[in-house]
């Protein structure tokens, strides 16, 4: 190796060497790539690799670089949605998947950036015993989804993922519910906590405790009429069930000497 007309060695030779090492390992650069498409393909090999915050930073220029028609922008905003997500930058996440169906809603990604943005917000909602604000929005966009893009592959992950939600948000309202019945004796509030996840979500399995909580609550008021009532509508809606036959019995009247199940424990985490 020459330099100056002079042979380097020892320490100058291996300087050297660390110099061109640290020139080859400088990292990830948009600057370094000619034009979009190659770093549309350098962010996506980043992001392949699993190196998030690189991908992001490619994703997120071209999403500058690219014109409104360029066929490149519809998968750079997935794929920009995607790294969020892996980020667990869910909020970012969920507002890159709603640019792509904002603006590309017939492309081909755009079920799959619905179905995101649902996961994305219902990621948000970490606790059932935090704001909801959350797991509504995603039933929402879960909802638009399923109306937009019925046929979709997606479709029945959508269904599921309402169909968890909902039951989260019935428990919500059931252990509200409890809580005022076993620790402030309010049974008013209970009984209206009860028909709200009976009224609201009434094919989640948390309607099924839900009836029972409001039978306990009219036994707790002495309302006769009302406990049989609800006792000729849980047979009704539940005939197998063993535990509302021990609550009820078998016919009517029988409800008032029955034993009712134990609640389970609230639900404090996802």
């Amino acid at each position: 190796m020459i330099a100056g007309g002079r042979r380097l060695t020892g320490g100058l030779l291996v300087a050297a060497a660390l110099v061109s090492l640290a020139g080859c390992r400088r990292g990830f650069e948009v600057r370094d790539f000619a034009n979009p498409e190659a770093l549309f393909r350098g962010a996506l090999q980043e992001f392949e690799q699993g190196k998030w915050a690189n991908a992001i930073v490619g994703f997120e220029r071209l999403t500058l670089d690219l014109s409104s028609r360029d066929a490149l922008l519809p998968a750079t905003y997935y794929y920009l949605a995607l790294a969020h997500e892996k980020q667990r930058e869910y909020l970012l996440a969920a507002q890159s998947f709603a640019r792509l169906t904002d603006a590309f809603p017939s492309d081909t990604l755009a079920p799959r950036a619905m179905l995101g943005e649902g996961r994305s917000y219902q990621s948000l909602w970490r606790r059932v015993d935090l704001d909801a604000d959350y797991g509504t929005k995603a039933i929402g966009t879960l909802r638009v989804m399923l109306t937009a893009y019925p046929d979709a592959p997606e479709a029945a992950e959508a269904r599921d993922r309402i169909a968890t939600l909902e039951d989260r948000l019935a428990k919500k309202d059931y252990e509200t519910g409890m809580h005022y019945l076993r620790t402030r004796k309010a049974y008013d509030s209970a009984i209206i906590y009860f028909d709200d996840v009976i009224e609201t979500y009434p094919s989640t399995p948390t309607a099924r405790l839900a009836w029972f909580g409001k039978l306990q609550a009219f036994r707790a008021r002495k309302w006769s009429d009302e406990a049989n009532d609800a006792c000729v509508e849980m047979r009704k809606k539940y005939p197998s069930d063993a535990e509302v036959r021990a609550a009820c019995g078998t016919g009517p009247g029988a409800d008032s000497v029955g034993t009712l199940p134990t609640p389970p424990p609230a639900p404090l985490g996802a």
